[in-house]
């Protein structure tokens, strides 16, 4: 049997690192071909380990899981392309995967786990500009999805490592320089903005993009800027959260009445979520009239929001929101 390697997994209770002989082969098609395995720890189930070395379906079975899971782990690239020599079916697979999440609901949860998918596939394609623009604009959108905003700083210098990518080999690649745009507006840079949405509205056809991207240029250029990035209020929001979850109504409270007084996240970014969120705040602290507030104008700017429906409905039956 082919020794454990010393290394532990990311995962060691549902991956054993095992490391395969040189010379040691799996078989592949009708024809079984012989493919070689890299000699490096190659992640296993445990349970595949127990009579002895893992069968061929195992070792893709693992492989497959593993990136899956962890698709930025150390030995990621032979991993995929020991999938693509060795186990083309599970690549077939992530790509029918990601076709059936583009048409789920918008959910962090189905966007995260198509960024894993694509990641995978761009370690196969180094090349491929159209990938590395997806994932950019899927990272983008997850920090824009209000659960997310805690990791929204993180998930935009994803997305602009991306996009800069795009950019750097496709400098007219409208849609990427857009995306730019709203990174370096959301991080305070609003000079580069700028200079990236004339870039894109010098080559957008008349209509209501162009029109609405001019607009926000204009504004840029002839109005007093914020003191503050809209970044800075997207962890003051994650914050909030963290600290209504653990109990700390007060401080979650004080957080978003700031960021409510100052007034430049909810003109730029109208968000039912947040008010719906604050509404809730103000239950915990007993505050009935600023909890109404709060939920009707989340149901102003989204009548169709369930949450807030709700929680205005328990409101005045219970004179509590949550």
């Amino acid at each position: 049997m082919s020794p454990y390697s010393n290394e532990l997994s990311l995962d060691p209770e549902h991956f054993t690192l095992w490391a395969p002989e040189a010379g040691m082969t799996v078989p592949v098609g009708p024809e079984q071909t012989p493919v070689p395995l890299p000699v490096i720890p190659l992640p296993i189930h445990p349970e595949a380990l127990k009579d002895g070395d893992p069968s061929a379906n195992a070792i893709g079975e693992g492989i497959y899981d593993y990136l899956r899971q962890f698709p930025d782990c150390l030995r990621n690239r032979p991993y995929a392309e020991l999938l693509r020599d060795a186990y083309p079916h599970y690549l077939a697979d992530l790509g029918a995967q990601i076709l059936m999440l583009d048409h789920k609901e918008v959910d962090s949860f189905y966007i995260r786990r198509k960024i894993t998918y694509m990641k995978i596939l761009a370690l196969l394609d180094a090349e491929n500009l159209g990938l590395r623009l997806r994932l950019g604009i899927e990272y983008f959108q997850l920090s824009q999805m209000f659960s997310e905003f805690a990791e929204a700083r993180a998930y935009l210098l994803k997305a602009m490592g991306y996009l800069q990518e795009v950019v750097k080999a496709q400098p007219d690649n409208l849609q990427a320089q857009n995306v730019l745009g709203r990174i370096d507006y959301l991080f305070g840079d609003y000079p580069s903005a700028v200079t990236r949405w004339r870039q894109v509205v010098d080559k957008l056809p008349p209509g209501e993009a162009r029109d609405a991207l001019s607009e926000m240029v204009a504004r840029l250029q002839g109005q007093e800027l914020p003191e503050t990035p809209l970044i800075d209020d997207y962890e003051y929001i994650g914050a909030a959260m963290e600290l209504y979850g653990q109990g700390h109504f007060e401080e979650a409270v004080t957080t978003l009445d700031i960021i409510e007084e100052r007034g430049h996240f909810t003109t730029e970014i109208p968000c039912c979520e947040f008010f719906y969120f604050l509404g809730m705040c103000r239950s915990r602290m007993g505050n009935t009239g600023g909890a109404f507030e709060a939920l009707e104008k989340a149901l102003e700017l989204n009548p169709d929001y369930a949450p807030a429906r709700e929680a205005m409905d328990r409101l005045l039956e219970t004179g509590k929101a949550d």
